[in-house]
Parts: structure tokens; sequence; C-alpha cells
């Protein structure tokens, strides 16, 4: 087969925004879930575990459902574009392929849910947190309980879980198997199947999963702001974002995602608050540079960022006041007027390729 030079470049930088990993290469049952909470998120530590590599891929069935969520994960334009409605893939929130720790690692993700969210006021299993993303981040459309890209997605998650957790004694032949409706649950449960190597060497069945989510950073010493926020992006961000947070394309396929505007995440996507972008920024940004910018920077550039429009909030129902009322608390400039516009009263629209 004939590759062309885009699709060559397009593979390239995906393969390289998974760093060296790419290289080697039903609803839960919440009877007694009810008390669980969404694990806190604190700063970040400076030890963290290792994901397995492709050497300690399992065999079998199991093991071609994890190569299928992998490669929905770094890929999800092209693997699940009916759920899609942006130009994201789920490694762009999630770096090295949901394997790198302070960038939301997915082993970690896995291992926290079940759990409440107030954003919908319930608890949810992993399956559930996922059909958010693609609401969500990804503007998009939900997949149906028990579809075959959420129970792949998951059994990459358990896959990197699992490995994660027991470390250089991880056999994956020792790994037990469960079933499509136990694999979407999530792994913070009673019944969850901890290898017997993770037991024996001292782990604890509610592990502390250092490394997890977007590590928050102290409060910026002086109030955020758009003008410091644009000159940071205009000498850090620009160069791969471009210079109005449009992204870069090599063809019609996204290399560096848009940060605004009709092809990002929406405004019920939880990096539109200033707070979670600023987490983000500050350990991943910018890329192959965690930490190069200072916390105040981070605050000023998300603040820069998220004061410009993008795609209308699925929620709302028609009233921009009430829809931030009801979903966006004081870290979100959705419903707040920025250079004389309320913004969401211009948003674009929700899933704007989907099938009629």
């Amino acid at each position: 087969m004939k590759l062309s030079y885009s699709s060559l470049l397009v593979s390239l930088v995906l393969a390289t925004s998974t760093s060296a990993f790419a290289a080697d290469a039903k609803k839960a049952n919440v009877d007694k879930l009810a008390i669980q909470d969404e694990l806190p998120v604190d700063k970040a530590s400076q030890v963290h575990p290792l994901p397995p590599g492709w050497d300690k891929l399992p065999e079998g069935e199991f093991g071609e459902k994890v190569l299928r969520g992998y490669r929905a994960f770094v890929d999800t334009q092209e693997l699940s574009p009916q759920y899609v409605g942006n130009g994201l893939n789920c490694v762009n929130c999630h770096s090295d392929a949901g394997r790198k720790e302070n960038a939301a690692p997915l082993w970690a993700a896995y291992m926290s849910y079940p759990a409440f969210r107030s954003k919908n006021n319930k608890i949810n299993s992993f399956e559930e947190r996922m059909q958010g993303c693609f609401m969500y981040s990804m503007n998009g459309t939900a997949p149906d309980y028990g579809a075959d890209t959420l129970v792949d997605l998951s059994a990459y998650a358990y896959w990197l879980a699992q490995g994660t957790l027991t470390g250089e004694d991880f056999d994956p032949a020792d790994m037990p198997i469960p079933s499509d409706e136990n694999l979407v649950k999530g792994g913070k449960r009673d019944d969850f199947p901890f290898m017997q190597a993770y037991l024996d060497n001292g782990g604890s069945k509610e592990p502390e999963l250092h490394g997890r989510g977007y590590p928050k950073i102290d409060e910026p010493e002086l109030e955020p702001s758009r003008e410091r926020g644009a000159e940071v992006f205009a000498q850090e961000c620009s160069v791969c974002h471009g210079e109005n947070g449009e992204g870069q394309k090599v063809g019609d396929r996204y290399v560096f995602p848009p940060l605004w505007g009709p092809d990002t995440y929406n405004w019920g996507a939880g990096m539109q608050r200033v707070n979670t972008a600023a987490y983000f920024i500050k350990h991943n940004m910018p890329i192959g540079q965690p930490g190069k910018l200072s916390d105040q920077e981070a605050w000023d550039v998300a603040m820069y960022l998220d004061t410009h429009d993008r795609p209308q909030d699925p929620r709302y129902k028609g009233d921009i006041a009430e829809t931030r009322e009801e979903f966006h608390g004081g870290m979100s400039y959705y419903g707040t007027e920025v250079d004389g516009k309320v913004l969401g009263s211009e948003s674009y629209p929700n899933h704007p390729n989907k099938a009629e």
C-alpha cells in the first residue's frame, strides 16, 4: 500500500504523541457504592508508578480488545467517528496514550470509578465517565451502554491499571479476565480482581494512585489576566496550536489540536474551567517541557484560552443565564461578557457532523 506524505506525517505525529509506548508497539451495579465520592486530586507527587509495555500484552481475545482500545484512544477520529464531533482524540488530554502521570492517566482513572460525580449528580461507572468524555470533550455523542468502543477502551484501561499496580511482577498470563459487564464498571469496587502478585507485595485494595488526574497548583498571586495570557500563548503555545488557537492540520487531520472555535471541546467539558486548564497546562505544556511555565503563567494562559467561544454546552436549553447558574461555577467564563459578547451566545453547534 502506497502512503502519501500527509498520511506518513500524521502517523509520525500520532506515534510521537504516544512516546516510547507506541514505539514499543451495561451500567455498574451500585448496591454497595452509594457512599463513594470522586477521589480528590491534590498536589503532584514526585514518585510515579510505571505502566506496562507492549511486551506485557495478554494473548488471545482480551489482548485484541486491549489493542483496539489503544488504537481508539490515540486515533479516535478514525476509529470512532460516529461518536466524535470535533477534531480531538482522547490522547490530546491524556498524554502518552493515557500513560503519563499528571495528565489524567487512564490507569488511575480506571481505578477511580465507580464514583459519585456532582456533574450529573449520580454514581458513575467508568463506562459512564467515558460517555461524558464523548459528549463534552469530544463534542459528540455518547456511545450506548455496552458499545464495543467502550468495552475496548475499558479493556485497555484495565490492562494498564493491572500492570501499573503490579509493577515488575506483572505477568499478563496471570491477569484475571473479567466479563464485559464487569470490565466497564471500573476498579474502585469491592469485588475488583487485584492480581495476587500485587497483593503478595503488600498492595492495598485502596491504592493511592500517585499521578492521578491533573494535580492542583497554588492559587495565583495575581488575578489571572487575559492580556498576560495572550503573551504567554504567543510565546509558548502558538507555534503548535496556531496564532488563533485553530490548531494545525496535515491534510484533513489535526496534528496539534485546536483550543477554541468550532472544532474543540465544548462548554460542558472540564477543560473549559480555568482551574482545570491551568493544572493541565502546568504539568504538561509546552509538550515535552512540563513545568516550564510558572504557576502564574499557567493561570494566565488558561484564562486566555477559556475566554474564547467554543461549541455550546449540550445541557443548554435556550437560556444562557440559566445554564450558567445550573452548571457553571466561578471558574467558568460561560455566560459572562468578554469583549462585548456574552460567551455561549454565539457558540458553535454540538456534534455538527452527526448523520441525521
